[in-house]
């Protein structure tokens, strides 16, 4: 038995402790019934309201790490101690508490004071059991990087769309709230991604005893991004072709055979690039993120340097000099790109459609569900998009199209032929679907909007379409009168 346990048992047990003990005492006896006589539905309801339960006593635990940090500055300033750093010790004695290692604490109570100090509207979904902790973290940690002023910015947005995260996994949160932040720190991510291709490098270590060599190092965004979804599409026309070897292994001799044979300087890759960028950002100089296939969000300003073929000097930005044309970007890869623009409505955020009249997907088809999707359609999963599948069966009357389309992982689209489990498609745009998994309970799936971080009801959509003609306007009366408008 511990100290801390034995000290415990010598105390009286405070009020609060004995009101955890009688409720959590008819809660097991509840769960207990569900787990011996309870129906699917019952038992899916159960696991479900536990997650909140769960989620909203995570939220208190939150609300005491805050109030523990406080109360440890206000002793070390009473104290006149740790004036460098006043929150020392708070980490350590809330990991005790909750019984795990101090490492990542400290971010973690970074993260409360952003939650009870400048998100109060997010604060309060959370206290309700709305997010789990990785799905709060997953909002919270980006918003380290901006100030509290662009927090509760932030915060009002989300008052506005509570449902901007509905049925997403923490990875897919994330991205979301990374575009709000990218709006505000284009320029230093400008920055920090030049200063990694300079540390760019390829290590080798040998391990003599298990008879193999563990290749690692970091490579320049766009050839590393090259390198990876050439390896990977390769990879996937072998395996149809009937190659015995795992993806993973193809992709190992296909890289080795490249360093082995033909020009040591040059790998010649065939590269499909998917862009979303909104005409805004493009030609106004807006800073709304841009999204790069394969990878994720990317700020405004790298999309128009790689799209105007200028790039911005180390340490300097479009704010501070002029793009000048350098020498290739890429020494060590000569990439043969392709640029594939899917282009949206002025003023929208959803991207025009594609259809087949053909039981299978083509491959143009499959690509604009792939970037459209982006993730694995299925709630919660943050898998990325391995399959293109009909939503509705084909077999049950479902078309080819890009409504009646959607991306799954491999293990999610082979769970959608369970007995009992359907799907349909609700709306066309933004594209959104209801997943009943053969249970009394029912999920929505909403793709994520093209451009920013949160769908437009179509009133505002209309409004922010009126900005093209002041654009025109202004080149009007800049250039004179245009000859064609008579």
């Amino acid at each position: 038995m511990s100290e801390a346990m034995a000290q415990r048992q010598g105390q009286d047990e405070p009020a609060l402790h004995e009101d955890f003990e009688v409720q959590m005492k008819q809660l097991q006896n509840k769960l207990a019934w569900i787990e011996e006589h309870g129906s699917k539905a019952d038992c899916v309801q159960a696991i479900e309201g536990l997650e909140g339960l769960v989620s909203s006593f995570r939220y208190h635990q939150a609300g005491l790490a805050h109030q523990l940090e406080k109360q440890v500055v206000r002793e070390h300033e009473d104290r006149g101690t740790s004036i460098d750093d006043q929150t020392r010790g708070a980490a350590s004695t809330f990991a005790l508490a909750r019984k795990q290692s101090p490492q990542g604490v400290r971010n973690f109570l970074v993260n409360c004071r952003i939650l009870f100090e400048d998100t109060p509207n997010f604060a309060a979904a959370c206290s309700r059991g709305e997010f789990t902790e990785a799905q709060a973290q997953a909002i919270l940690t980006p918003l380290q990087d901006v100030r509290a002023v662009r927090r509760a910015e932030f915060d009002e947005i989300y008052a506005l769309t509570p449902d901007m995260f509905e049925s997403m996994g923490p990875k897919q949160i994330k991205e979301t709230v990374q575009q709000f932040v990218l709006g505000y720190t284009s320029d230093p991510e400008s920055k920090k991604q030049k200063s990694t291709e300079e540390n760019r490098h390829v290590r080798f270590h040998v391990d003599e005893d298990a008879g193999y060599v563990k290749l690692s190092g970091e490579l320049p965004l766009i050839a590393g991004l090259a390198l990876k979804m050439y390896l990977r599409e390769e990879a996937r026309k072998l395996k149809k072709q009937g190659d015995p070897r795992t993806l993973a292994q193809i992709k190992a001799d296909l890289l080795t055979s490249y360093m082995l044979a033909g020009e040591a300087t040059k790998m010649p890759i065939a590269l499909n690039v998917g862009l979303i960028m909104t005409d805004r950002a493009l030609f106004l100089g807006e800073r709304e993120p841009a999204f790069l296939e394969g990878y994720g969000f990317i700020s405004a300003q790298t999309a128009r340097e790689w799209i105007g073929g200028h790039q911005i000097p180390n340490q300097q930005t479009f704010e501070e000099m002029e793009a000048k044309l350098t020498p290739e970007f890429i020494e060590q890869i000569e990439v043969m790109t392709e640029l594939t623009r899917l282009y949206t409505a002025p003023g929208n955020q959803e991207l025009i459609s594609m259809d087949s009249k053909a039981r299978i997907f083509p491959e143009k088809l499959k690509k604009f569900i792939r970037i459209r999707d982006r993730h694995c359609r299925t709630p919660f999963c943050d898998g990325m998009v391995e399959e293109i599948d009909h939503v509705v069966q084909h077999a049950r009357g479902g078309p080819t199209s890009v409504y009646n389309g959607d991306g799954r992982c491999s293990l999610c689209n082979k769970a959608k032929e369970s007995a009992g489990w359907y799907e349909y498609v609700t709306l066309k745009g933004p594209h959104s679907m209801v997943i009943c998994p053969g249970s009394s309970m029912s999920y929505h799936s909403t793709a994520p909007p093209a451009a920013g971080y949160a769908h437009k009801p179509f009133p505002q959509m209309m409004c922010d379409s009126n900005w093209i003609s002041g654009v025109k306007e202004q080149l009007t009366n800049h250039l004179g009168p245009d000859p064609l408008a008579n």
